[in-house]
């Protein structure tokens, strides 16, 4: 036994750092339609680095009526 602790989406800590968007994700959201092509994408930018996402972008400014 390699002593890993299984975890749920629910239980996923990385400091706060998901996409707020997530709680109401758009139509062309990577986490909405995973294929083997998204799983990279939705992990890097729905767990991490959000910030740096084309559809976080523009709903942020969007959002803030930047467009």
């Amino acid at each position: 036994m390699t002593g890993l602790k299984q975890q749920t989406f629910d239980s996923f800590d990385n400091g706060g750092k998901m996409c707020p968007i997530l709680d109401d994700p758009q139509p062309n959201c990577y986490c909405i339609d995973m294929t083997s092509m998204k799983i990279l994408y939705a992990v890097k930018y729905c767990l991490r680095d959000f910030r740096e996402c084309d559809i976080y972008q523009r709903v942020f400014k969007k959002d803030r009526n930047m467009l």
